[in-house]
């Protein structure tokens, strides 16, 4: 009987064995590797959070009122015949921010898209190799490691242990080469970037993390501010901008001090100013759009912008101050500045050329064209129609409602496009008569395509006219168009390395305007001439 127990319990323990190791297997087989280990992978995505949008900014010396796009808009008396205009609103709603898009956010180097930014944050991508440093601490805010990434490569990815929680702060300067060191990196409550003069960009984040894979979000928020700059002339303006210098936002600081922990900055003790740069300003150009200025102040209400000199419309203007400006650190801001002069009509006159194709034989042979006051003009011959402005010292301007679809202008004998009635500014191709459109908006757009109509298809009004030809006080022509009827007025400028000619202008004598036209077909032109002189912006 005892041989016969200790065999039966043999195989019992063997029994259990078995099962033990059957166990054993079946759960090593099931079970990620990573778990069994206590390995807690982390994978991070990087993207960028828009700023914060500030959009009342300023205190109006003048007037101010909001619109229904929460901007602020106030004037700045620039002399007695000159305005400017200064609104300020969020990026957010202007054409500036094209390019940022409400979406899931994938970082280019990750095969996810787990990492959806809570609350369809506006976010956008790094530039390619901008630089950016991860730096892990633990949960008594320990330094644990820290490793710089280049945006495009490798996404990061932490191997850290299962079941503790950590601190992960992220930062960069949006540099592809430099990325500042962190002073007193041995624990989070004394780890600071200091003097920092680059555009700062941080994101913190506390976090358990479990077995296996974990998703990190990182979504990185502007520090300091930025202000988008632009310049530009009202459509009722002649001329153009020349020359603009040394415009500055001040007082800013030159750098600050960032704390890893809370985020708090401490700025440096002097003052100086953030240089707003252009790029080379294009001949006959009316508008220019600044690059982003970083702007290192904290709250304040009281900073100004200055416009050390600019040239536009033949004259210079100098210390334009544009005062009590709002600034928040992290908001952006786009900034536009529109010059007006004060202006009313001294002359004008009215042209109403709307007429219909017209076919009639004569000497037995066909013509097409047009039959105006009685008077057979054949395609491709001229018609034309004479203004008088004398003491117009602000120049001429002539605003088209219907146009279809070419036209020249002599101003006091000379022409402002080639040297003859037969040179015309063609905003159509017709290889029938041989003519090329010649014309396009300042964009590379043109009409007839791009999703724009041909311009024989769209009506202007008074208001909104559908082209405006300006001749300023030192002869120099600027044609606006619209895109659409009733649309605003964008800049048009002449194809092929063509340009417009300078013409002499009359600031105190008479002048003679005359607006030339080749038939082609249908032949119109209703529209508005008027002699212009500059007024005190202030009624007196």
């Amino acid at each position: 009987m005892k041989g016969m127990d200790l065999t039966i319990n043999r195989l019992l323990f063997g029994l259990c064995m078995g099962l033990v190791l059957l166990q054993s297997c079946t759960k090593s087989n099931n079970v990620p590797v990573a778990e069994q280990e206590g390995l807690a992978i982390v994978t991070v995505g990087v993207s960028v959070g828009d700023p914060e949008e500030e959009t009342v900014v300023l205190a109006s010396n003048r007037k101010v009122t909001n619109s229904k796009l929460a901007e602020q808009v106030s004037e700045v008396a620039v002399s007695e015949h000159m305005t400017l205009g200064v609104t300020l609103r969020d990026q957010q709603n202007s054409q500036l921010d094209a390019s940022f898009k409400r979406s899931d956010y994938v970082d280019p180097a990750l095969n996810t898209r787990s990492l959806r930014a809570a609350s369809q944050v506006i976010t956008k991508t790094l530039d390619t190799n901008v630089k950016y440093r991860i730096v892990v601490y633990d949960a008594s805010g320990n330094y644990l490691q820290s490793t710089d990434y280049s945006y495009g490569s490798n996404a990061p990815q932490l191997n850290l242990d299962a079941g503790k929680t950590y601190t992960f702060v992220v930062y960069s300067i949006n540099s592809t080469s430099v990325i500042p060191n962190v002073d007193g990196i041995s624990n989070l409550s004394t780890a600071k970037l200091k003097d920092v003069n680059g555009d700062l960009m941080y994101f913190k984040k506390t976090m358990q993390l479990a077995y296996g894979n974990n998703n990190l979000a990182v979504i990185l928020t502007h520090q300091f501010s930025q202000i988008t700059t632009t310049v530009q002339m009202d459509n009722s303006m002649t001329g153009s901008i020349a020359a603009l210098s040394n415009m500055v936002v001040s007082p800013a600081k030159s750098s600050a001090t960032f704390s890893l922990n809370d985020g708090s900055l401490v700025y440096a003790s002097t003052n100086s100013s953030a240089a707003i740069t252009f790029a080379a300003i294009s001949s006959g150009s009316r508008s220019v759009t600044a690059f982003p200025t970083l702007v290192i102040s904290p709250n304040t209400t009281t900073a100004s912008l200055t416009i050390g000199s600019i040239t536009l419309d033949g004259d210079t203007k100098n210390n334009i101050v544009v005062p009590n400006i709002k600034i928040i650190p992290g908001h952006k801001y786009n900034l536009v500045l529109n010059f007006k002069a004060c202006t009313q009509s001294v002359t004008s006159d009215a042209l109403n050329w709307n007429y219909e194709r017209a076919t009639w034989t004569a000497n037995g042979n066909s013509y097409s064209g047009i039959i105006k006051d009685g008077t057979r003009y054949a395609n491709n011959e001229v018609i034309t129609n004479t203004f008088s402005a004398p003491q117009a010292n602000y120049g001429f301007q002539f605003d088209i409602t219907e146009f279809d679809n070419a036209f020249n202008m002599r101003v006091n004998g000379q022409y402002i496009f080639g040297s003859s009635t037969n040179d015309q500014v063609q905003f159509q191709t017709n290889t029938s008569l041989g003519t090329v459109r010649n014309i396009q908006f300042v964009d590379g757009t043109e009409y007839a395509v791009n999703g724009i109509p041909e311009v024989y298809d769209m009506k202007g009004t008074s208001n909104a006219p559908l082209l405006r030809i300006l001749i300023s006080r030192y002869g120099e022509v600027t044609l606006l168009g619209s895109k659409s009827s009733g649309g605003p007025l964008v800049q048009l400028k002449l194809k092929n390395g063509l340009s417009f000619n300078t013409v002499n202008w009359s600031a105190s004598g008479n002048n003679s305007v005359v607006i030339s036209q080749k038939v082609d077909g249908r032949t119109v032109i209703i529209g508005q001439g008027n002699g212009r002189k500059l007024i005190s912006c202030s009624g007196s």
